[in-house]
Protein backbone atom coordinates (compact mmCIF):
# COMPACT_ATOMS: atom_id res chain seq x y z
CA UNK A 1 0.00 0.00 0.00
CA UNK A 2 2.77 2.53 0.92
CA UNK A 3 4.53 1.99 -2.40
CA UNK A 4 1.70 2.15 -4.51
CA UNK A 5 0.49 5.40 -2.44
CA UNK A 6 4.27 6.39 -3.05
CA UNK A 7 3.82 6.54 -6.83
CA UNK A 8 0.90 7.87 -6.95
CA UNK A 9 2.63 10.82 -4.84
CA UNK A 10 5.17 10.76 -7.44
CA UNK A 11 3.30 10.97 -10.18
CA UNK A 12 0.88 14.13 -8.72
CA UNK A 13 4.24 16.02 -7.89
CA UNK A 14 6.01 15.65 -11.63
CA UNK A 15 2.93 16.54 -13.18
CA UNK A 16 2.90 19.70 -10.26
CA UNK A 17 6.06 20.59 -11.79
CA UNK A 18 5.66 20.37 -15.58
CA UNK A 19 2.58 22.31 -14.84
CA UNK A 20 3.85 25.15 -12.37
CA UNK A 21 7.07 25.17 -14.75
CA UNK A 22 5.34 25.42 -18.12
CA UNK A 23 8.02 22.09 -18.87
CA UNK A 24 5.35 21.20 -21.54
CA UNK A 25 5.23 24.88 -23.41
CA UNK A 26 8.89 25.30 -22.93
CA UNK A 27 9.43 21.70 -24.88
CA UNK A 28 6.88 22.74 -27.69
CA UNK A 29 8.36 26.50 -28.42
CA UNK A 30 11.72 24.66 -28.65
CA UNK A 31 10.08 22.23 -31.74
CA UNK A 32 7.63 24.69 -33.27
CA UNK A 33 9.18 26.56 -35.53
CA UNK A 34 7.40 30.69 -36.06
CA UNK A 35 9.22 33.08 -39.21
CA UNK A 36 8.07 36.25 -36.83
CA UNK A 37 11.70 37.36 -36.42
CA UNK A 38 13.05 36.24 -39.66
CA UNK A 39 10.61 38.32 -41.50
CA UNK A 40 10.59 41.52 -39.05
CA UNK A 41 13.24 41.76 -38.02
CA UNK A 42 16.05 45.20 -39.69
CA UNK A 43 19.35 44.74 -39.78
CA UNK A 44 20.67 47.94 -38.40
CA UNK A 45 23.81 47.23 -39.93
CA UNK A 46 22.93 47.93 -43.09
CA UNK A 47 20.04 50.19 -42.49
CA UNK A 48 19.59 53.83 -43.80
CA UNK A 49 20.66 56.07 -40.85
CA UNK A 50 20.92 59.64 -41.44
CA UNK A 51 22.86 61.71 -38.53
CA UNK A 52 22.04 65.21 -37.48
CA UNK A 53 25.16 67.36 -38.50
CA UNK A 54 25.62 68.91 -35.04
CA UNK A 55 25.11 65.17 -33.11
CA UNK A 56 23.09 64.72 -29.48
CA UNK A 57 24.90 63.36 -27.08
CA UNK A 58 22.68 60.50 -24.89
CA UNK A 59 22.46 60.11 -21.16
CA UNK A 60 20.37 56.42 -20.64
CA UNK A 61 19.58 55.33 -17.36
CA UNK A 62 18.23 52.33 -16.58
CA UNK A 63 16.23 52.06 -13.63
CA UNK A 64 16.06 48.37 -12.06
CA UNK A 65 12.79 47.11 -11.69
CA UNK A 66 11.11 50.56 -12.50
CA UNK A 67 7.27 50.18 -13.79
CA UNK A 68 4.16 52.35 -13.51
CA UNK A 69 2.33 50.07 -10.81
CA UNK A 70 4.13 52.06 -8.20
CA UNK A 71 2.57 55.16 -9.06
CA UNK A 72 -1.08 56.45 -7.71
CA UNK A 73 -4.01 55.43 -9.18
CA UNK A 74 -4.93 58.59 -10.39
CA UNK A 75 -2.01 58.36 -12.50
CA UNK A 76 -2.69 54.73 -13.97
CA UNK A 77 -0.88 52.92 -10.79
CA UNK A 78 -2.67 51.28 -7.88
CA UNK A 79 -1.66 52.99 -4.78
CA UNK A 80 -3.47 56.01 -2.93
CA UNK A 81 -0.58 57.98 -2.42
CA UNK A 82 2.55 57.98 -5.04
CA UNK A 83 5.60 56.29 -4.61
CA UNK A 84 7.18 57.40 -7.82
CA UNK A 85 5.78 61.51 -7.84
CA UNK A 86 8.97 62.56 -8.97
CA UNK A 87 8.79 60.30 -12.04
CA UNK A 88 6.00 60.39 -12.83
CA UNK A 89 6.16 64.72 -12.64
CA UNK A 90 9.90 63.82 -15.14
CA UNK A 91 7.40 61.73 -17.48
CA UNK A 92 4.68 64.17 -17.59
CA UNK A 93 6.59 67.31 -18.37
CA UNK A 94 8.46 65.50 -20.95
CA UNK A 95 7.75 62.59 -23.29
CA UNK A 96 6.63 59.24 -21.77
CA UNK A 97 5.46 56.57 -24.50
CA UNK A 98 2.35 55.31 -22.64
CA UNK A 99 -0.04 51.90 -23.64
CA UNK A 100 -2.83 53.82 -22.07
CA UNK A 101 -4.10 57.29 -21.76
CA UNK A 102 -2.08 57.81 -18.27
CA UNK A 103 1.20 57.11 -16.55
CA UNK A 104 2.34 54.12 -19.15
CA UNK A 105 4.83 52.43 -20.88
CA UNK A 106 6.26 48.84 -22.75
CA UNK A 107 4.58 45.91 -21.88
CA UNK A 108 6.06 42.60 -20.52
CA UNK A 109 8.15 40.16 -23.56
CA UNK A 110 9.46 36.46 -22.64
CA UNK A 111 13.47 37.25 -23.10
CA UNK A 112 13.26 41.06 -21.62
CA UNK A 113 12.01 40.19 -17.99
CA UNK A 114 15.49 40.34 -16.42
CA UNK A 115 18.40 43.11 -16.47
CA UNK A 116 20.62 42.06 -19.17
CA UNK A 117 18.05 40.62 -20.96
CA UNK A 118 16.34 44.22 -20.96
CA UNK A 119 19.64 45.97 -21.98
CA UNK A 120 19.78 43.56 -24.90
CA UNK A 121 16.15 44.37 -25.85
CA UNK A 122 16.47 48.03 -25.83
CA UNK A 123 20.02 48.35 -27.65
CA UNK A 124 19.64 45.40 -29.99
CA UNK A 125 15.73 45.65 -30.78
CA UNK A 126 15.24 41.76 -29.56
CA UNK A 127 14.62 39.29 -27.06
CA UNK A 128 17.70 37.45 -25.69
CA UNK A 129 16.45 33.28 -26.16
CA UNK A 130 18.32 31.57 -24.90
CA UNK A 131 17.68 28.35 -23.25
CA UNK A 132 19.95 28.26 -20.25
CA UNK A 133 20.31 30.22 -17.31
CA UNK A 134 19.70 34.13 -18.53
CA UNK A 135 22.52 35.08 -16.51
CA UNK A 136 25.21 32.17 -17.72
CA UNK A 137 24.86 33.08 -21.47
CA UNK A 138 27.55 36.02 -20.49
CA UNK A 139 30.01 32.93 -19.74
CA UNK A 140 30.16 32.16 -23.34
CA UNK A 141 33.37 33.83 -25.63
CA UNK A 142 30.92 35.80 -27.72
CA UNK A 143 27.32 37.49 -27.16
CA UNK A 144 24.83 37.36 -29.77
CA UNK A 145 27.75 38.19 -32.44
CA UNK A 146 25.07 38.47 -35.72
CA UNK A 147 23.79 42.01 -33.49
CA UNK A 148 24.06 44.62 -34.39
CA UNK A 149 22.76 47.36 -31.89
CA UNK A 150 22.95 50.88 -30.64
CA UNK A 151 26.55 50.78 -29.50
CA UNK A 152 27.84 49.89 -32.79
CA UNK A 153 25.47 52.49 -34.00
CA UNK A 154 26.98 55.37 -32.48
CA UNK A 155 30.25 54.22 -32.68
CA UNK A 156 30.43 54.05 -36.14
CA UNK A 157 29.04 57.76 -35.99
CA UNK A 158 31.64 59.24 -33.91
CA UNK A 159 30.31 58.56 -30.38
CA UNK A 160 32.24 57.23 -27.50
CA UNK A 161 30.63 54.85 -25.42
CA UNK A 162 30.41 54.76 -21.64
CA UNK A 163 28.63 52.21 -18.94
CA UNK A 164 28.20 52.83 -15.01
CA UNK A 165 27.48 49.89 -13.46
CA UNK A 166 27.10 49.37 -9.24
CA UNK A 167 28.15 45.79 -9.24
CA UNK A 168 30.65 43.84 -10.97
CA UNK A 169 30.32 43.99 -14.65
CA UNK A 170 30.77 40.53 -15.56
CA UNK A 171 27.43 39.64 -14.11
CA UNK A 172 25.46 38.45 -16.64
CA UNK A 173 27.66 39.23 -19.18
CA UNK A 174 26.67 42.86 -19.33
CA UNK A 175 30.89 43.35 -19.45
CA UNK A 176 30.90 40.84 -22.61
CA UNK A 177 27.89 42.17 -24.47
CA UNK A 178 28.73 46.14 -24.07
CA UNK A 179 32.86 45.66 -24.91
CA UNK A 180 31.40 43.48 -28.33
CA UNK A 181 28.71 46.07 -29.30
CA UNK A 182 29.94 49.45 -29.37
CA UNK A 183 33.25 49.14 -27.29
CA UNK A 184 31.97 50.10 -24.21
CA UNK A 185 34.19 51.97 -21.54
CA UNK A 186 32.86 50.42 -18.69
CA UNK A 187 33.29 51.48 -15.21
CA UNK A 188 32.00 49.49 -12.28
CA UNK A 189 32.42 48.13 -9.10
CA UNK A 190 35.87 47.09 -9.85
CA UNK A 191 36.97 50.06 -11.06
CA UNK A 192 35.82 52.01 -7.71
CA UNK A 193 38.03 49.24 -6.04
CA UNK A 194 41.16 49.76 -8.65
CA UNK A 195 40.86 53.29 -8.51
CA UNK A 196 40.60 53.86 -4.46
CA UNK A 197 37.52 55.67 -4.93
CA UNK A 198 36.08 52.55 -2.96
CA UNK A 199 37.76 50.02 -0.23
CA UNK A 200 36.10 46.07 -0.32
CA UNK A 201 35.14 46.66 3.32
CA UNK A 202 32.97 49.20 2.47
CA UNK A 203 31.01 46.78 -0.13
CA UNK A 204 27.65 47.33 0.13
CA UNK A 205 24.34 45.48 -1.87
CA UNK A 206 25.37 44.59 -5.22
CA UNK A 207 28.34 46.65 -4.85
CA UNK A 208 28.41 50.57 -4.34
CA UNK A 209 24.76 52.30 -3.65
CA UNK A 210 23.05 54.27 -6.19
CA UNK A 211 23.77 57.72 -4.28
CA UNK A 212 27.68 56.64 -5.25
CA UNK A 213 26.78 55.91 -8.62
CA UNK A 214 25.62 59.63 -9.36
CA UNK A 215 28.24 61.26 -8.09
CA UNK A 216 30.64 59.15 -9.75
CA UNK A 217 28.50 59.73 -12.80
CA UNK A 218 28.73 63.53 -11.90
CA UNK A 219 32.52 63.50 -11.94
CA UNK A 220 32.61 61.14 -15.28
CA UNK A 221 30.44 63.13 -16.74
CA UNK A 222 31.90 66.66 -16.38
CA UNK A 223 34.87 65.09 -17.62
CA UNK A 224 33.94 63.12 -20.71
CA UNK A 225 31.29 66.33 -21.66
CA UNK A 226 34.49 68.25 -22.46
CA UNK A 227 35.71 66.24 -25.09
CA UNK A 228 35.18 66.62 -28.76
CA UNK A 229 32.94 63.89 -29.61
CA UNK A 230 30.15 63.18 -28.81
CA UNK A 231 29.27 60.78 -26.18
CA UNK A 232 26.76 57.79 -25.16
CA UNK A 233 26.82 57.62 -21.03
CA UNK A 234 24.67 54.37 -20.01
CA UNK A 235 23.98 53.55 -16.48
CA UNK A 236 22.39 51.04 -14.19
CA UNK A 237 20.99 51.50 -10.69
CA UNK A 238 20.71 48.69 -8.47
CA UNK A 239 18.94 49.65 -5.37
CA UNK A 240 15.67 48.55 -6.15
CA UNK A 241 16.72 45.17 -6.24
CA UNK A 242 14.80 42.50 -4.98
CA UNK A 243 14.88 41.14 -2.14
CA UNK A 244 13.45 44.58 -0.17
CA UNK A 245 16.04 47.06 -2.04
CA UNK A 246 18.81 48.80 -0.33
CA UNK A 247 17.60 51.04 2.52
CA UNK A 248 20.67 53.65 2.13
CA UNK A 249 21.21 56.91 5.00
CA UNK A 250 18.81 59.27 2.90
CA UNK A 251 16.20 56.88 2.79
CA UNK A 252 12.82 57.32 5.04
CA UNK A 253 10.25 55.35 6.53
CA UNK A 254 6.71 56.59 4.52
CA UNK A 255 5.14 52.68 4.31
CA UNK A 256 5.03 49.70 6.70
CA UNK A 257 7.08 47.76 3.93
CA UNK A 258 10.72 48.75 3.17
CA UNK A 259 10.68 47.76 -0.65
CA UNK A 260 8.36 51.00 -1.22
CA UNK A 261 10.58 53.11 0.74
CA UNK A 262 13.53 51.97 -1.27
CA UNK A 263 11.43 52.66 -4.43
CA UNK A 264 10.60 56.19 -3.51
CA UNK A 265 13.97 56.96 -1.87
CA UNK A 266 15.29 56.26 -5.74
CA UNK A 267 12.63 58.18 -7.53
CA UNK A 268 13.86 61.08 -5.22
CA UNK A 269 18.03 60.23 -6.50
CA UNK A 270 16.51 60.29 -10.00
CA UNK A 271 15.28 63.64 -10.16
CA UNK A 272 18.10 65.09 -8.44
CA UNK A 273 20.48 63.92 -10.50
CA UNK A 274 18.58 64.62 -13.35
CA UNK A 275 18.32 68.53 -12.15
CA UNK A 276 22.10 68.65 -12.04
CA UNK A 277 22.33 67.52 -15.66
CA UNK A 278 19.79 70.15 -16.88
CA UNK A 279 22.16 72.42 -15.22
CA UNK A 280 25.15 71.73 -16.74
CA UNK A 281 26.57 73.43 -19.90
CA UNK A 282 26.28 70.17 -22.16
CA UNK A 283 22.40 69.96 -21.07
CA UNK A 284 21.52 71.63 -24.42
CA UNK A 285 23.09 69.17 -26.78
CA UNK A 286 22.20 66.15 -24.38
CA UNK A 287 18.59 64.13 -24.70
CA UNK A 288 18.52 62.23 -21.12
CA UNK A 289 16.47 59.01 -21.59
CA UNK A 290 14.52 57.06 -18.52
CA UNK A 291 13.84 53.63 -18.60
CA UNK A 292 13.20 51.09 -16.61
CA UNK A 293 14.73 47.65 -17.29
CA UNK A 294 12.23 45.33 -16.72
CA UNK A 295 8.66 44.73 -14.41
CA UNK A 296 9.59 44.43 -10.23
CA UNK A 297 10.55 40.85 -9.21
CA UNK A 298 9.81 41.83 -5.28
CA UNK A 299 7.91 38.73 -4.76
CA UNK A 300 5.43 40.37 -2.35
CA UNK A 301 5.16 43.14 -4.37
CA UNK A 302 4.66 41.25 -7.93
CA UNK A 303 2.36 39.34 -6.66
CA UNK A 304 -0.18 42.64 -5.21
CA UNK A 305 0.63 43.85 -8.84
CA UNK A 306 -0.45 41.06 -10.56
CA UNK A 307 -3.60 40.75 -8.73
CA UNK A 308 -4.55 45.00 -9.83
CA UNK A 309 -3.25 44.84 -12.73
CA UNK A 310 -2.57 41.76 -14.73
CA UNK A 311 -0.96 41.79 -18.03
CA UNK A 312 -1.57 45.43 -18.28
CA UNK A 313 1.94 46.31 -15.83
CA UNK A 314 4.31 48.50 -17.88
CA UNK A 315 7.80 49.61 -17.66
CA UNK A 316 8.25 53.55 -16.88
CA UNK A 317 9.61 55.22 -19.49
CA UNK A 318 11.02 58.91 -20.45
CA UNK A 319 12.78 61.12 -23.03
CA UNK A 320 14.08 64.59 -22.16
CA UNK A 321 15.07 66.91 -24.29
CA UNK A 322 14.39 64.63 -27.45
CA UNK A 323 15.27 66.70 -31.55
CA UNK A 324 11.83 65.41 -33.09
CA UNK A 325 8.29 65.60 -31.96
CA UNK A 326 6.26 62.14 -31.17
CA UNK A 327 3.04 61.89 -33.61
CA UNK A 328 1.66 60.08 -30.37
CA UNK A 329 2.27 59.14 -26.82
CA UNK A 330 -0.57 57.32 -25.25
CA UNK A 331 -2.67 54.17 -25.95
CA UNK A 332 0.44 52.89 -27.65
CA UNK A 333 1.20 49.02 -27.67
CA UNK A 334 4.68 48.03 -27.58
CA UNK A 335 7.59 46.36 -26.12
CA UNK A 336 11.01 47.24 -24.77
CA UNK A 337 12.61 46.68 -28.22
CA UNK A 338 10.53 49.50 -29.71
CA UNK A 339 13.23 51.90 -27.74
CA UNK A 340 16.11 51.19 -30.09
CA UNK A 341 15.06 52.88 -32.82
CA UNK A 342 13.17 55.55 -30.38
CA UNK A 343 16.36 56.06 -28.84
CA UNK A 344 17.96 56.85 -32.41
CA UNK A 345 15.08 59.22 -33.26
CA UNK A 346 15.36 61.05 -30.06
CA UNK A 347 18.94 62.09 -30.95
CA UNK A 348 17.54 63.61 -34.17
CA UNK A 349 18.43 60.72 -36.16
CA UNK A 350 16.21 59.78 -39.41
CA UNK A 351 15.58 55.80 -39.79
CA UNK A 352 14.52 54.88 -43.33
CA UNK A 353 11.45 52.58 -42.49
CA UNK A 354 11.16 53.41 -38.53
CA UNK A 355 12.43 49.96 -37.88
CA UNK A 356 15.21 48.13 -36.19
CA UNK A 357 15.79 45.11 -34.90
CA UNK A 358 12.15 44.16 -33.99
CA UNK A 359 11.63 48.01 -32.78
CA UNK A 360 9.77 50.66 -33.77
CA UNK A 361 10.50 54.19 -33.98
CA UNK A 362 7.60 54.98 -31.25
CA UNK A 363 7.99 59.06 -32.35
CA UNK A 364 6.47 58.09 -35.86
CA UNK A 365 3.07 57.05 -37.19
CA UNK A 366 4.58 53.35 -38.15
CA UNK A 367 2.71 50.72 -36.16
CA UNK A 368 4.66 48.47 -33.50
CA UNK A 369 4.84 44.90 -34.02
CA UNK A 370 2.70 44.48 -30.93
CA UNK A 371 0.07 47.08 -32.51
CA UNK A 372 0.25 45.16 -36.15
CA UNK A 373 0.10 41.87 -34.98
CA UNK A 374 -1.74 42.30 -31.30
CA UNK A 375 0.35 41.70 -27.86
CA UNK A 376 -0.57 38.16 -27.41
CA UNK A 377 0.15 37.27 -31.01
CA UNK A 378 3.85 38.29 -30.77
CA UNK A 379 4.11 37.02 -27.03
CA UNK A 380 3.16 33.69 -28.47
CA UNK A 381 5.40 33.82 -31.77
CA UNK A 382 8.83 35.40 -29.94
CA UNK A 383 8.57 32.49 -27.98
CA UNK A 384 8.86 30.11 -30.62
CA UNK A 385 11.71 28.59 -32.18
CA UNK A 386 13.62 30.73 -34.81
CA UNK A 387 15.87 29.28 -36.62
CA UNK A 388 16.97 32.80 -38.10
CA UNK A 389 17.57 33.85 -34.70
CA UNK A 390 19.95 31.06 -33.91
CA UNK A 391 21.65 31.44 -36.86
CA UNK A 392 22.09 34.86 -37.66
CA UNK A 393 22.11 36.59 -34.18
CA UNK A 394 23.18 33.91 -31.61
CA UNK A 395 26.04 32.63 -33.57
CA UNK A 396 26.45 34.61 -35.73
CA UNK A 397 26.49 32.53 -39.36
Amino acid sequence: ILYTISKILLVICIIFVFGTMNVFGFAKNQIVVSSLIEEEYVDASTANLIFPEKKQNLIYIYLESMENTFSSIENGGIYVEDRIPELVKIANENINFSNTNKLGGALNLEGTQWTIAAMVSQTAGIPLKISIDGNEYGKHESFLPGAYTLGEVLEENGYTNYLLLGSESEFGGRKLYFEAHGNYKIWDYNSAIEENKRQESERVWWGYSDNDLFEYAKEQLTKISKNDEPFNYTMLTVDTHFTDGYFCEDCEYEYSDVYSNVIRCSSKKVSDFVKWIKEQPFYENTTIIISGDHLTMQASTEEQFKKAQGEERSIYNAIINAKVEPVKTTNREFFTFDMYPTTLAALGVQIEGDRLGLGTNLFSSRQTLAEQYGVEYVRKETKKKSTFYNKKLLYGE
